[in-house]
């Protein structure tokens, strides 16, 4: 019953976020088609020609980015409004799952449903063809819309999955952490993101001769074509990616305390 309880307080508070959200997307919507249709109206000027096709996307990446904004902001209030209701760390965390599960298939199926929508009504009018991000990695399914459609939904659940689970074990090293390690966090993450590679490319041949970096060619990155090169082994991947940032999470989560 808690777990319920749980549950439905956590995708409810998701409500008005997802309405705005999907809010923006058809005013941009919109909007790019008012512009389209404007610049088909001076193809005469050869701006836009009459057998020209525009292709638009991003609507998938847009989504990986609202659930993980979200993501950084659902731990502290539902933490601490749990725990003073008795709800124990463990309901809570399946709680959360549940949460990012069904927000995470949500989002992949409402996505796909834009795509197609914008697809049927407005290529006739402007030449505007929306495709998801998964046709766009894979164009040979944009060919049978069926088979696109369905795997478009299942690789953006589970890409949506996984930024849900780093977004979620982000915030709860914030909160875990001090002030000291909040600044360290803060400062260390941007930068390991954009030092971190030159850095340790440099190290290696300072001080191991390029050895890391044959190693890594020969060990690691066989591991990475295997896992992504393929439909099935990419949607795999993701989903065992999102299983260990779920245990990560669980293993901040458990012994958390109320600040």
């Amino acid at each position: 019953m808690k777990l319920k309880a749980s549950f439905l307080y956590q995708i409810l508070d998701l409500r008005w976020a997802l309405l705005i959200y999907y809010f923006v997307i058809l005013c941009l919507t919109l909007l790019a088609n008012i512009t389209i249709v404007s610049f088909s109206s001076a193809s005469s000027v050869g701006v836009v020609g009459e057998n020209d096709t525009i292709v638009m996307s991003g609507i998938t990446f847009s989504s990986a980015i609202f659930i993980f904004i979200v993501s950084l902001n659902s731990f502290t209030e539902n933490f601490r409004f749990s725990l003073q209701n008795g709800v124990s760390r463990k309901t809570l965390f399946l709680a959360r799952l549940c949460t990012a599960g069904a927000t995470s298939l949500f989002m992949a199926v409402v996505d796909q449903i834009i795509h197609v929508l914008i697809s049927l009504v407005e290529e006739p009018l402007s030449h505007l063809v929306s495709i998801s991000l998964f046709q766009q990695i894979y164009p040979q399914t944009f060919e049978n819309p069926v088979l696109g459609f369905f795997l478009s939904v299942v690789f953006s659940f589970c890409l949506l999955l996984f930024i849900s689970n780093v977004g979620y074990a982000i915030v709860m090293m914030f909160y875990r952490v001090g002030k000291l390690g909040k600044v360290l966090l803060g400062a260390g993450i941007p930068a390991a993101l954009i030092f971190g590679i030159p850095a340790i490319k440099a190290f290696d041949t300072l001080y191991f001769g390029e050895r890391l970096r044959a190693f890594g060619n020969a060990v690691i990155s066989p591991v990475l074509d295997f896992a992504f090169n393929t439909v099935p082994n990419r949607m795999i991947s993701l989903l065992l990616l999102a299983a260990l940032f779920a245990l990560f999470d669980w293993l901040l989560l458990r012994r958390a305390t109320i600040r």
